[in-house]
């Protein structure tokens, strides 16, 4: 048995686009820090950080994800806990998340 996720399962507090605001507005605002956008949104630093990691995300894998077609382990909570150690590699994102067995 297969358990489809919809994307909101994998962004438990914003939606995707949330992140990508905030990554948005700290490219158009170099003054702006990732601690004074925690604190406006009311959100940890470290929670920030993490939600601030997959916009990175290799895009085929985004696709999976949305689609349901992520490795059974992959769930929100592993993807988050995991967020800070994404590498920016392509190839070595899909080896830790387990997508060459998909």
């Amino acid at each position: 048995m297969q358990i489809v996720l919809s994307p909101e399962h994998f962004a438990p507090k914003y939606p995707p686009k949330g992140a990508h605001d905030f990554q948005e507005r700290l490219m158009q605002d170099p003054d702006l820090t990732v601690p004074a956008i925690a604190s406006q949104e009311r959100l940890t630093i470290g929670y920030l950080s993490r939600l601030l990691r997959p916009p990175s995300l290799a895009p085929d894998i985004v696709t999976a994800i949305i689609n349901g077609k992520h490795p059974p382990e992959l769930s929100a909570k592993r993807l988050m806990r995991l967020a800070l150690k994404l590498p920016t590699d392509w190839v070595e994102q899909r080896k830790l998340l387990g997508f060459q067995r998909v």
